[in-house]
């Protein structure tokens, strides 16, 4: 393992041990409530932060699985609007870096391109581009349109055709 690594979970370790002691030995009931929260809720941003790893990692297909235990975790601790905001967080920063991945790709960028044939088929593409194309295009006006207005440019033309046919014929 890695140094980072080490120091990661030391770093980790050492704030679960400090709220322990601190919900422990507490002197007052509300003092050891407020570190039994702060406690539970770390634990919770914790196992966010780590679902939000394996999902850039592997990528959203290899996610299903982690995905459905990582709902029934947070289903059983929050209920269902928690799973309504893991889901809704996980879309959106999977989507973000989808959209980024595919802006590139239509800018011809090779490492996207690479990208892109590392975790997908055409056919798992094509519906992913499909779920996250709302997020391209916001993306699009974010990157492209409003920074060539502050330049007085003329920004390049969205294609979304251009990137399912560059698509194809990257990973047919």
């Amino acid at each position: 393992m890695s140094k980072e690594y080490v120091q990661l979970f030391a770093t980790l370790g050492a704030i679960f041990a400090l709220l322990l002691i601190g919900a422990f030995f507490s002197p007052s009931f509300e003092e050891q409530r407020s570190f039994w929260v702060m406690l539970f809720n770390s634990t919770v941003i914790a196992l966010a932060f780590a679902l939000l790893v394996v999902v850039a990692s592997i990528g959203f297909a290899s996610f299903a699985l982690y995905g459905a235990v990582m709902s029934a975790v947070v289903l059983v601790m929050f209920g269902v609007e928690g799973v309504l905001l893991m889901i809704g967080v996980t879309y959106a920063i999977w989507g973000f870096i989808f959209g980024f991945e595919a802006l590139l790709v239509a800018h011809k960028v090779t490492s996207a391109q690479e990208w892109f044939k590392q975790r997908y088929t055409f056919e798992s593409f094509y519906r992913e581009y499909l779920a996250f194309y709302p997020i391209i295009r916001v993306l699009y006006i974010v990157i492209e349109v409003f920074p060539t207005l502050l330049d007085l440019q003329k920004p390049k033309r969205f294609e979304a055709d251009e990137i399912v046919k560059t698509m194809r014929s990257i990973l047919n």
